[in-house]
């Protein structure tokens, strides 16, 4: 396959480059570092914070590959870290970046992105727990002041019901079981098969109960006791490392749990941690799998446990929040279990889903420094428009103060067994920081964990008394002291409103600002279309531009001065006249504003009221990277107000009553006070697959494009007309459609996605070409990935290489290689320095600038060169056939003999085609 001659690399650190990889193979490496993500042992200091990093921090690689597509590629100097969070390489508006794939060498990240020119390094960035590892410093931090606190917690009114963060009147019991492992696909090592179970002893007379399982995230897998710095990720353990027990660490919740009439079970997943860097959803489906090979298991057990599994719960945490709402999707109604509601304790959503018709509470905790994007709100936005009809309570929780791993107890230092650590990487002193008053304690973030756990349980399970705690109210309970927890919610029977589709502008008034944005954001301000334009901080309801994903809008307003009046109009009149009015209100952190709402109804009749609570609402946080802008719950009760037809309401206004202020509406809606049933029904699922294809031939000389077709297949029933979306790596040309929607008929079960590759007569190594699909309407996703792989059928070329064997010190060494033929891709050659022959040549023997180009250390002049670490690469444009290389000497007075030095080339084409070249040094 032909590409164009193109390519753009910024490299800090002269390192040795062969041809970029794909996900499953080998990367380039440095050579002092050749350390990979399954095999290293790595200090847990390092896995706390990836980049406590310096200017310069590793290695950029922009190729071109055919037209409109580039493949960009960025390298870390050290291996990446084992946590939850996968690195992302994201860019402008006017690019469309594909699926990030991490290499088998935990260093290299890389991703295809179509735009009309080769995108350049200083546009993009690769992104891990908030903090883009391609630039210096610690943006979690970033101009962060450090005299900015959180505003003050809203009031709140006690929960009218038992407080579910306290035990209950059962006593427990524990044990635990360990069956045989299960084989996964894409893993080459079987997955154990432990649960850890906590539940009201034999003689409590509880009836029925409820089965709550919970499932741990990505953490390391092995550890070294006599260590308590280091682990691995080495799958099974070996010799002196043991299993780092992740599924103990909720217990403390499963006994609150058992106590209160539950039965529960902690899973464990350290092989698919292990090995999950393989799979290209992260290992999202094979923990779902896992989850449903123990609930079969527990099928043998129900009946001699008392449990009843038409009311299960999955609690998950991290990864795991993503693997169990996969399961809770992929469970059919059919199934001998049912899944009642799920608990998402700090989530990922790599895959931008959320289970249809599964009541969900997703925790999400302030200060989490692993998942710090806070991305499991998606798991409530996804949901508002995917099925008109799914009434699932989806809330979500958020937790100021908590950070991603105090939520286990097995990844808390001072409760751990094995390495743990505070995953906030900020400074102590600044907001988030382990010294600051707000942030929460190990045992007040376990408190926060009891009760919104248990508690969500118990309204899952049917006790609607628990559901102020997840809908907005400013609602608490003693287990959790003076904790600030805030809550948003949809469905339960919202009547919604949604800003741009139902809902249009009412005309702004008294100098407001007032528009519809596109939900996207950037780093760097690029368009005042853009909802998150430029801001440097955490946007969880806006994602990045070129994530696929579906876009929103939301109503924005403005003003700089007190009166000014802007709002929706409603396509649809809204009935308040029995419940109330919320507005999920993000607030711009440059300061706190005031505001009143105005009602219209359908005869022109208002009123205006306060929000409850009062009129302030103010931004979370203002502390650069720290920052994060949430919706919070804008809440109005109307009902009593007189003059106007509460039934028939047609517009909602927001007054500023402030002298400035900004703000930005996600949807408003009539909340009831009681959760409205759910169908029983489960969403049916699109399934992509993977095609290999042999390139062939074309008619002539010149390249063709050709088409070929990912197969995607259905699950479940298709009963409606139904739509996801489509984010296609490869196209014919740059002005090519790069995002399609494709829509589904009901009965169909299946069908294709076309992708274009170019076919022609020189040798190629072609990358994958992935396919991202996410849902959109009556639809959900779980293999979400397809990828396409072209075989190229040309003949790889020989390689001859010539040396001057013979210099004497003065002249230039001089290397070249002569390819048979030209290839069709940039190549990247290397001429690393190995051990050969003695006496060694050394780097005073070489000329200083060619050392420092290569990025010798200082230290380097007085060893061998052999020793230094160093070599040098070039880079072969596509439709070439020479690479040369030039190492200048120095001549000297000394009388040393004859010096050797070994290269070891690697022409970036296969294992086979690198060899070695001894090039001897004699004196003048």
């Amino acid at each position: 396959m032909r590409r164009p001659a193109l390519a753009v690399v910024c490299t800090a650190l002269a390192l040795s480059l062969t041809a970029l990889p794909d996900a499953g193979a080998a990367a380039p490496q440095t050579p002092a570092r050749a350390a990979t993500a399954n095999t290293a042992v790595q200090q847990i200091a390092a896995a706390a914070r990836p980049d406590q990093n310096t200017a310069g921090v590793g290695d950029w690689s922009v190729r071109a590959l055919d037209d409109g597509r580039y493949e960009v590629s960025w390298t870390s100097p050290d291996p990446l870290p084992l946590n939850s969070d996968r690195p992302t390489i994201v860019g402008g508006d006017d690019l469309l970046v594909n699926a990030t794939t991490l290499a088998a060498d935990g260093r290299t990240v890389s991703a295809v992105v179509a735009a009309a020119q080769a995108p350049e390094p200083d546009d993009l960035d690769v992104v891990l727990s908030g903090d883009r590892l391609d630039e210096a410093g610690d943006d979690l931090t970033a101009g962060a002041p450090s005299t900015q606190r959180p505003a003050s917690p809203p009031r709140t009114t006690p929960l009218d019901a038992p407080d579910p963060g306290k035990a209950g009147p059962y006593a427990t019991t524990t044990s635990d079981y360990d069956l045989p492992g299960v084989k996964l696909p894409g893993m080459k090592e079987p997955i154990e098969m432990v649960g850890h179970v906590v539940e009201p002893a034999a003689s409590a007379q509880t009836g029925p109960r409820p089965l709550v399982l919970f499932l741990h995230g990505r953490h390391g897998s092995c550890y070294d006791p006599n260590n308590p710095d280091a682990y691995t990720d080495v799958w099974p353990c070996r010799g002196r490392f043991k299993e780092v027990p992740s599924q103990l660490g909720y217990d403390y919740i499963q006994k609150v749990l058992a106590s209160q009439g539950y039965a529960t079970v902690s899973i464990r997943v350290n092989g698919i941690n292990a090995q999950d860097y393989r799979l290209d959803d992260g290992g999202a489906d094979a923990r779902a799998q896992i989850v449903r090979k123990h609930l079969d298991h527990w099928t043998t057990l129900a009946a001699g446990h008392q449990v009843d599994l038409d009311r299960v719960v999955l609690v998950g945490h991290s990864r795991g929040g993503e693997g169990v709402d996969h399961a809770s999707a992929e469970i059919p109604l059919s199934a001998p279990y049912r899944i009642a509601g799920q608990v998402l304790l700090a989530p990922t959503d790599f895959a931008n889903h959320s289970a249809p018709y599964i009541p969900t509470a997703t925790v999400l905790p302030y200060c989490d420094g692993d998942v710090s994007d806070i991305q499991g709100q998606r798991f409530t936005d996804t949901n508002r428009d995917v099925a008109a009809d799914d009434n699932s309570l989806k809330s979500s929780v958020l937790v100021m103060g908590a950070n991603h791993n105090y939520f286990n107890t097995e990844w808390t230092p001072g409760t751990a067994v094995a390495p743990a650590f505070d995953d906030w990487g900020g400074k102590a002193t600044e907001p988030c920081g382990r010294r600051t008053p707000e942030r929460l304690t190990k045992a007040e973030q376990r408190d926060v964990g009891k009760a919104y756990v248990a508690g969500a349980v118990k309204l899952f399970t049917g006790d609607d008394a628990y559901l102020p705690l997840f809908d907005g109210t400013a609602t608490t309970v003693p287990s959790v002291g003076d904790a600030d927890v805030r809550t948003h919610a949809i469905g339960g029977g919202r009547d919604i409103r949604r800003p741009g589709v139902d809902a249009t502008l009412t005309a702004a008034t008294g100098g407001a600002l007032a528009s519809m944005c596109s939900g996207r954001a950037t780093y760097r301000a690029r368009s005042d279309k853009l909802c998150g334009n430029g801001f440097q901080a955490i946007v969880p309801h806006w994602p990045y531009v070129g994530e696929a994903t579906t876009t929103r809008k939301f109503f924005q307003m403005s003003w700089s001065k007190a009166g000014a009046v802007g709002g929706l109009a409603l396509k649809k009149s809204l009935d308040l006249s029995a419940d109330r009015l919320e507005l999920r209100t993000i607030v711009d952190p440059a300061g706190p504003v005031d505001l009143s709402v105005r009602l219209t109804d359908g005869s022109g009749a208002q009123v205006t009221i306060d929000p409850v609570g009062g009129q302030r609402l103010a931004p979370l946080l203002n502390a650069g990277y720290a920052t994060k802008l949430w919706a919070q719950s804008l809440i109005v009760d109307a009902t009593g107000a007189t003059g106007i037809d509460l039934a028939d309401i047609r517009s909602i206004e927001l007054i500023g009553r402030s002298a400035k202020g900004r703000i930005w509406v996600a949807d408003a809606a009539a909340a009831p006070a009681t959760l409205a049933d759910v169908p029983t029904t489960r969403a049916p699922q699109i399934n992509l697959g993977s095609l290999r294809v042999e390139e062939g031939d074309p008619p002539g000389s010149q390249p063709v494009t050709r088409t070929a077709e990912i197969p995607f297949t259905v699950t479940g029933e298709i009963t409606r007309p139904a739509r996801f979306g489509v984010l296609v790596a490869s196209a014919r040309g740059a002005g090519a459609k790069q995002r399609l929607t494709v829509d589904l008929a009901p009965g169909q079960t299946s069908g294709t996605i076309p992708v274009s590759y170019e076919a022609d007569r020189v040798f190629d190594q072609p990358l994958p070409q992935m396919v991202t699909a996410w849902p959109i309407r009556r639809i959900a996703t779980d293999a979400y990935l397809g990828r396409l792989n072209v075989i190229d059928d040309d003949p790889m070329p020989t390689v001859k290489v010539e040396a001057t064997r013979s210099v004497r010190e003065g002249k230039a060494i001089r290397v070249t290689l002569r390819y048979s033929a030209a290839l069709g891709y940039d190549a990247y050659v290397n001429l690393g320095i190995t051990r050969g022959p003695r006496p060694y040549l050394r780097g005073n023997d070489v000329g200083k600038r060619w050392l420092k180009r290569v990025g010798a250390s200082k230290g380097c002049q007085k060893l061998p060169l052999v020793k230094c670490g160093v070599g040098d690469y070039a880079m072969m444009k596509a439709g070439r056939k020479v690479v040369r290389f030039t190492i200048p000497t120095r001549a000297d007075r000394r009388r040393e003999g004859v010096e050797r030095v070994t290269f070891r080339y690697d022409p970036g084409l296969t294992r086979k085609a690198r060899g070695k070249v001894t090039v001897a040094v004699r004196d003048r």
